[in-house]
């Protein structure tokens, strides 16, 4: 079970752990595990590096309305904002592990601190426009990847494993779903209130429907032909192909998942 429509979108990659889609210019953008980020377009698989920052790893990325890319980077222990023409600055402050960002409709942006794996000191924190940084949820079993929908933001415990919620008002964690024998990683919704979790072992792909029905999408006990789906991003004119970033591969796969992808938040005038 590889998934309908299964095929290779970019090849010769660094190890993508990260992946997201622009509307703006109608690209797919992935990132390295040496400080690279790629741009490419699905329609002849091309793709190019348009920035590498020193000490890097790029994880899980975030799009503003402008096209500049939030990258979280452990390496350098920070939130990187590289706009479209490849300048970098830094957005926030320090952060332990920065793992996966996400942004809210009030431009917020919501980044997982993941801490160690065998220590419950994963954390959520929240960058304000201004670049204003507050921890807001404390002892998460490896923070991983975030979602938003309505007034919650979804969280992955990689280490639990399990995707938690919480308001983005304020206020306490409360239990999604708890997995078993997995190590889930990326999120994100369909239009149909879907939840479509990645896990990065055992080369699987879940979707969590509103109702509750935990369906499998992809199992890939080989590891030939989807390889440790990391971050998940809806992708296309319509948001109608889901990409498959791949920490331990080479390459963005891509799936028809049979559902659009619900928008995300790419809030306009962020940092000024």
């Amino acid at each position: 079970m590889v998934g309908r429509g299964l095929r290779t979108l970019f090849d010769g990659l660094d190890h993508p752990e990260g992946v997201c889609w622009s509307e703006t210019d109608g690209a797919l953008y992935a990132g390295g595990e040496a400080g690279q980020l790629y741009r490419g377009r699905l329609d002849d698989g091309g793709h190019e590096l348009i920035a590498s920052i020193e000490g890097g790893f790029m994880l899980g990325l975030a799009l503003d309305g402008e096209g500049a890319v939030y990258v979280c980077d452990p390496g350098n222990r920070c939130v990187q904002r590289i706009s479209p023409d490849g300048a970098v600055a830094r957005h926030g402050d320090a952060i332990g592990y920065p793992n996966y960002p996400v942004f809210d409709d009030a431009g917020r942006l919501w980044v997982s601190d993941s801490g160690g794996w065998e220590s419950a000191d994963g954390a959520v924190m929240r960058i304000d426009r201004d670049g204003r940084t507050e921890r807001v949820l404390e002892g998460l079993r490896f923070a991983n990847g975030l979602a938003i929908r309505g007034e919650w933001l979804y969280v992955v415990e990689s280490a639990w494993p399990r995707v938690i919620r919480i308001p983005l008002t304020g206020g306490e964690p409360e239990p999604v779903i708890e997995l078993s024998q997995v190590v889930p990683d990326g999120l994100a919704f369909d239009e149909e209130e879907g939840l479509w979790i990645g896990c990065w072992q055992p080369n699987r792909i879940y979707r969590l429907g509103s109702d509750g029905t935990l369906e499998t999408i992809v199992d890939d006990w080989s590891g030939e032909y989807v390889l440790t789906p990391t971050n998940l991003a809806f992708a296309g004119a319509d948001l109608g192909l889901l990409a498959l970033a791949s920490l331990g591969g080479w390459a963005v796969k891509a799936i028809d998942p049979g559902v659009r992808g619900a928008p995300l938040h790419h809030p306009q005038g962020v940092g000024a």
